[in-house]
């Protein structure tokens, strides 16, 4: 199947678009946390949601393959780049307020923004991912947790935007989160907003909770280095960071991709790294576990682009 590039015809209907920022051949390792990645052939960035959707509507009507991005926390962008269009909520689409004890957000809004602000509120049920560094979309998109709390628990509703153009609101039971996962990602739903259902504390003890939070990740994980957070899903029974490290994998280097001497689940950008280099340590460590443990590691990031392909648990299996 042929697939629709972005053409001069297009690009100006694109630019047309009011609230909407339009470049070309951005390089995506300066869009995304771990560093690394080629040139999105069209990066958007919309400052209102009315932009985003036309956009889309746009980009999908001509068959143009369209990514959205948040802060690209986690995610790996091929050394290829992306065809077609990327689609960044972020800066632009970062608004929120409170009412009572529902917080509403757009997609772009950072995570450590709405624990900041709900924490200042007195308003407890967020504290639990202080340090995520993340969007909500993104968040909601893998159903993000940490400290025994997911992102999924609080969410009353959800807008989206459908591949078709159209608008819904989604109810909690609608989105079949479960652990690192969503329909939302599962059916290529556009999050536009989010309403969150939170419960009323005491500031000061919200804020305490909320520090510790900070205070452990601070310990345990490569916060001062480039990465893309954590690499694999946690295994059933089992730790992803266990099994890496007693495999070997802290310290292991592929180019300037590394394993982090700090926590084995991550994976950092010494400098200069490549795509092609993290998936391969990616790889390495998916065989590596498996050939030790009979365990296969799936990976939590998003992959992006062509050349981005890891082993399945079949293929960890048929050796």
């Amino acid at each position: 199947m042929t697939v629709a590039t972005v053409d001069n015809s297009l690009l100006r209907v694109l630019e047309s678009i009011e609230q909407l920022r339009v470049q070309q051949d951005v390089p995506m390792a300066a869009c995304t946390s771990l560093g690394v990645g080629g040139p999105a052939e069209v990066y958007l960035e919309p400052a209102a949601p009315g932009a985003l959707g036309a956009a889309l509507r746009v980009l999908v009507g001509a068959g143009v393959p369209t990514v959205v991005l948040g802060r690209g926390t986690n995610v790996i962008v091929s050394d290829a780049g992306v065809k077609g269009a990327v689609i960044s909520t972020y800066p632009g689409l970062r608004k929120l307020h409170i009412a009572g004890s529902r917080l509403v957000a757009a997609s772009g809004a950072l995570v450590g923004a709405l624990v900041h602000c709900t924490a200042d509120a007195g308003l407890s049920g967020l504290e639990g991912l202080a340090g995520i560094p993340g969007t909500l979309g993104g968040a909601l998109y893998m159903n993000a947790g940490a400290n025994g709390a997911c992102l999924g628990d609080v969410v009353e509703s959800v807008t989206v935007l459908c591949p078709d153009g159209s608008v819904e609101c989604l109810r909690r039971d609608e989105m079949s989160f479960g652990y690192r996962s969503s329909s939302l990602r599962d059916q290529g739903l556009c999050v536009l907003e989010a309403s969150l259902r939170l419960s009323a504390s005491d500031p000061a003890r919200v804020h305490k909770r909320m520090y510790e939070v900070v205070a452990s990740r601070c310990e345990k994980q490569p916060l001062s280095a480039r990465s893309a957070g954590s690499i694999f899903k946690r295994p059933p029974g089992d730790y992803a960071g266990r099994l890496l490290e007693a495999a070997g994998a802290k310290g292991k280097r592929i180019g300037d991709a590394q394993f982090s001497t700090k926590h084995a689940n991550f994976i950092i950008n010494l400098g200069h790294a490549t795509a092609a280099e993290v998936v391969k340590l990616i790889v390495w460590a998916q065989r590596t576990v498996y050939d030790q443990f009979g365990i296969w590691l799936e990976p939590e990031v998003c992959m992006i682009g062509e050349g981005m392909e890891v082993l399945s648990q079949q293929d960890c299996a048929a050796k």
